[in-house]
């Protein structure tokens, strides 16, 4: 497994410059430029192979806009744009494109609840969204994966692996969020939630967000706050260890912190964590020519 955040690449000339804060923090790994739909197939093809040299995984882009939009043109542009994503990300050698499942609410971000996000309807219509976005793709190195989010159906691991399982196409993978899973009912047994997660879920995760979560007891109602890792309820000596077990390029990612020094923190920490679990995250070895 690989580790990264916040240090991110958008040109080609830009990857040996940020080889020093890498290699200062243990990380190898770096999401795909923002305008990859508007880079050339060359133009991927040179930056993955300019990363492959310094051994520096390509981890994810992302679609955050609404799949589920009720305006049949803008999703027939969304569903376009992220066909688009993955045939650049293959070139790239990016190990996955991230999206959300989306919402009835035609808002975006798509993070609005609807009772119809837990319908049978709403899973199947969501299910020819998905293929019609894999639909007669050949990619090699790239994965589409999903992230969980509370606001569907799409959330527990195992109402997930069953949507996997209908899908049914090698190319669909789990983009890992453990701390999008946490609910009421698992916040004080995020062990066993993780055991779950990875008995469903372990053989279709292609990429990982690491946050952290906590209850906020100062608000009068139902309130969790993103929190510094280690500051959280998330077991990460367990979750650590089963990540370990996969990819050795498997992409985890800090995400939504404020400053770069809060990343560092939470790189300082997952190094920490990970030496107790009797793991480790892959730093770079430049001329090691991962696949």
């Amino acid at each position: 497994m690989r580790l990264g955040g916040f240090y991110s690449v958008q040109d080609i000339t830009e990857l040996d410059l940020i080889c020093p804060k890498l290699d200062a923090h243990g990380l190898s790994v770096i999401p795909a430029p923002y305008q990859l739909h508007r880079m050339s197939d060359d133009q991927c093809w040179e930056f993955g192979e300019k990363a492959q040299e310094l051994d520096i995984v390509i981890g994810e882009a992302g679609m955050w806009d609404n799949l589920m939009t009720t305006d049949r043109h803008v999703q027939e542009e969304r569903i376009l744009l992220v066909r688009t994503l993955l045939q650049k990300a293959d070139k790239m050698r990016c190990k996955t494109v991230v999206t959300l499942v989306g919402s009835s609410v035609d808002t975006n971000p798509p993070l609005t609840p609807h009772p119809d996000n837990y319908s049978r309807k709403f899973k199947n219509a969501f299910r020819e969204v998905v293929l019609r976005i894999l639909d007669k793709l050949d990619l090699r190195y790239t994965k589409y994966s999903i992230e969980p989010w509370h606001n569907t159906f799409f959330y527990q691991p195992e109402e997930i692996y069953n949507f996997i399982r209908q899908v049914d196409h090698p190319l669909l993978a789990f983009h890992l969020d453990q701390m999008n899973m946490i609910s009421q009912q698992n916040y004080f047994k995020t062990t066993g939630l993780i055991e779950d997660t990875f008995k469903f879920l372990g053989d279709y995760i292609s990429s990982v967000h690491l946050k952290d979560l906590r209850c906020d007891p100062s608000y009068m109602f139902l309130k969790y706050d993103e929190v510094l890792i280690g500051e959280g309820v998330l077991d990460y000596i367990t979750l650590l260890k089963h990540l370990a077990s996969l990819s050795m390029d498997l992409p985890c990612f800090c995400e939504h912190l404020q400053s770069e020094q809060e990343y560092l923190i939470n790189f300082s920490r997952l190094h920490e964590l990970a030496k107790k679990s009797g793991v480790e995250f892959r730093r770079r070895i430049p001329g090691s020519h991962f696949i």
